[in-house]
């Protein structure tokens, strides 16, 4: 089932990155009664066949040709961050079927995600609703921040002015936009609540963002027909947003 929000912001951009950001285009959607458990062998095929059709594209088209990689290049390089060096993360899961690599089976909201991110070539980023304060601004760190990385133990900090997502309460969700998510917000197997949010700023970048949560929500429909889907707004969030 999907219904249209009408409650407190979840999600929001701070005010200047319209501004520096003009094709920055997104959709998100709030899913309810998650049963985060391992995929089913139904989803587990999807994907696989999902990365033999991503294989073949990049057969005659590059990756560094991919109109969404191309524009998020351009956005990272913007704020500071070396491209090539830290790749978007739809990037980062095209590298590894390029290679001839499956993507691993983590679980169910987070192969979802990959499913789609993949089909719909935009990065996708899951969080769980139920452990960061709202509403998780998008806008720019000031670098005293604390970040505690998905794939590593260590905690560090970003550099000045780039791209975050944060909580209500300051605390640091990704880094370098749809680079890496902090472990503390990722998706775990207890959770229930996830805000899911596709984001793209190449010139076909509305209708991608808006096919991935429409295939998300219909992948959902189709496993878990019980649990509810919100679709949600992303404002520009001012002071008393988030007060």
């Amino acid at each position: 089932m999907v219904s249209s929000d009408v409650m407190k912001p979840i999600i929001g951009y701070d005010p200047e990155i319209p501004g520096r950001f003009p094709q920055l285009s997104w959709a998100c959607i709030l899913i309810e009664g998650v049963s985060n458990e391992p995929s089913p062998m139904a989803l587990t095929a999807k994907m696989r066949l999902a990365e033999l059709e991503v294989r073949a594209v990049l057969q005659s088209t590059p990756i560094a040709e991919i109109p969404a990689v191309v524009a998020w290049r351009r956005v990272f390089s913007s704020f500071g961050a070396k491209p090539t060096k830290y790749r978007n993360s739809l990037e980062a899961l095209l590298r590894r079927i390029s290679k001839g690599e499956a993507l691993p089976s983590i679980s169910y909201l987070v192969d979802l995600g990959n499913l789609v991110s993949i089909s719909c070539r935009v990065p996708l980023g899951i969080f769980d609703v139920d452990r960061f304060a709202a509403p998780a601004k998008i806008g720019f760190a000031s670098g005293d921040e604390h970040f505690a990385d998905l794939g590593s133990s260590e905690t560090d900090h970003p550099e000045v002015g780039e791209v975050v997502f944060t909580d209500a309460d300051g605390e640091l969700m990704t880094r370098r936009w749809c680079w890496r998510q902090d472990r503390r917000f990722a998706s775990q197997p207890e959770t229930q609540r996830a805000l899911v949010i596709a984001e793209a700023h190449h010139e076909e970048g509305p209708q991608d963002v808006a096919a991935a949560v429409r295939l998300f929500a219909d992948l959902v429909a189709k496993f878990s027909p019980e649990i509810q889907i919100t679709q949600l707004s992303a404002p520009i969030l001012d002071e008393k947003s988030v007060d």
